[in-house]
């Protein structure tokens, strides 16, 4: 008897689960459909550098990037209240594919042009493993010297292939970046560096951040131009934090860079973490879109 009523609830869940793996496989497709992964990072900028985010076609984002001096004077300054740099930037989607951007900053009354383009990306079914893309960027310099300062020498050209890679909650970055720029009695006129950059997403609103830049060196041509560029200045490094709030992203971090131009940054941090020179900074972020383009919440 005991035995008739186990086979009995053995076979009744047996119909049961073949009829719903059957109905199952009427109404799923064999083919799950593959789609970009979303939210690789919180912002098209890590901290001063570009990600692989881009702004949806027809949206507009405005950007106030602030960096506030260096802290180690203490209440001397206010920890840096006292000296600061401010870029605003503006940047829209002309496609899913393509973006533009411009911006003005304090930081030697630099004016700052780029546009990038995306040519993969990462899709959740992994067929495509990695989001890829080109950024070409100008700057020009126009603070008044006491000579007059040739347009090559105040001009800087980057190029920089951006590869990035979701992982859950983790999201990585490499940055190889090239720069054609004149500078005064150096006979090199092209620069690289190699960046990296991270995201972890301690909520759904909050993350975690972190970018470094190593430049490659030259060989020494015991230039006036090679000890500023290679001996004065250092790599960049920053740490920060990003918090999203419907149509605004804050980003907090703290970094040895007050440019926030790539030429500046890149080549042209003049500040070291081991010396305490760390400037405290943030980005505020405005989008401006109609409903339907408007960028979704985090994943």
């Amino acid at each position: 008897m005991k035995f008739n009523i186990i086979f009995l609830i053995i076979y009744f869940f047996s119909i049961n689960l073949f009829s719903q793996e059957s109905l199952n496989d009427i109404l799923t497709p064999k083919d799950v459909i593959s789609k970009p992964v979303t939210s690789t990072f919180s912002s098209t900028r890590i901290i001063n550098g570009h990600t692989v985010e881009m702004i949806p076609k027809g949206v507009a984002e405005f950007r106030i990037s602030h960096r506030f001096g260096t802290i180690e004077e203490g209440f001397y300054d206010i920890f840096g209240l006292d000296q600061a740099q401010i870029r605003l930037g503006y940047d829209y989607g002309l496609n899913e594919n393509i973006m533009v951007g411009f911006g003005r900053s304090s930081y030697r009354k630099t004016y700052d042009l780029f546009s990038r383009f995306s040519f993969l990306r990462q899709t959740t079914d992994n067929k495509i493993p990695l989001s890829l893309q080109y950024l070409l960027a100008t700057s020009v310099e126009t603070l008044r010297y006491g000579s007059k300062i040739p347009f090559m020498q105040r001009l800087g050209i980057i190029n920089q292939i951006l590869i990035a890679k979701k992982f859950g909650k983790v999201s990585l970055q490499t940055t190889p970046s090239l720069m054609i720029h004149e500078y005064f009695n150096y006979d090199k006129k092209i620069f690289m560096s190699l960046g990296l950059s991270g995201r972890y997403k301690l909520g759904n609103r909050v993350a975690l951040t972190a970018e470094y830049h190593y430049r490659l060196k030259h060989s020494n041509d015991n230039s006036q131009s090679y000890n500023d560029i290679f001996n004065i200045n250092y790599n960049s490094l920053g740490v920060g934090i990003d918090i999203e709030a419907g149509g605004h992203v804050f980003q907090f971090h703290f970094s040895n860079s007050s440019a926030m131009n790539e030429q500046g940054f890149l080549f042209e941090s003049d500040k070291t973490w081991g010396k305490s020179q760390i400037c405290f900074g943030f980005n505020i972020l405005r989008e401006f879109s109609s409903e339907k383009n408007s960028k979704k919440s985090w994943d």
